[in-house]
């Protein structure tokens, strides 16, 4: 009887702990979206056979290839030498425009921040490096919609979390489901 009832406040309180993990969580994206830094970044050109497969886009970044060629550069030398590794994950800075679009970045090394510039996270794996979502989800049967789509926008934190709030088209006008 009584682990019975042990058990019972365990799960309870198990329970009860994941609901304020998940709130916590939700209420830190609700910040983000509201208070996070505006930072658009242009699309590079992708598999497009993933825009008809169904409902999602797979996304990738221009500002992403020169820092993916730097990191097989710097990671070929640091083999060699075994010095000047770049982490697999880390922060970049990127430069904005004065329409917040992303301009330039490289690989935070310390240096000070500009009044026009922001900092964000990345991670390096086997498919590349990420900066920022992967894909776009949307509606089936609005590819067609989508398949302008030149700019993802996104809010950005003092920390570097990035979250995609939408697509943008060569106008930088938000594409609407």
């Amino acid at each position: 009887m009584r682990t019975e009832t042990l058990t019972k406040w365990l799960a309870g309180g198990v329970v009860v702990l994941v609901l304020i993990v998940t709130n916590v969580s939700i209420y830190g994206k609700e910040q983000l979206l509201k208070n996070g830094a505006v930072v658009i970044l242009e699309l590079a050109p992708v598999d497009p056979r993933s825009l008809m497969q169904g409902d999602y886009m797979a996304l990738s970044y221009a500002l992403t290839r020169p820092l993916q060629q730097q990191l097989y550069e710097q990671s070929d030398a640091c083999h060699d030498s075994g010095e000047g590794c770049l982490p697999a994950s880390g922060k970049i800075i990127v430069a904005l425009d004065a329409q917040r679009r992303a301009v330039h970045a490289d690989f935070d090394k310390g240096q000070p921040m500009q009044p026009h510039e922001v900092v964000m996270k990345y991670h390096s794996s086997s498919s590349g490096l990420n900066i920022g979502t992967p894909s776009y989800f949307f509606q089936e049967g609005h590819a067609e919609r989508f398949a302008g789509a030149r700019y993802g926008e996104f809010r950005v934190d003092q920390e570097g979390t990035a979250l995609l709030t939408s697509l943008l088209d060569a106008q930088g006008q938000r594409i609407l489901p």
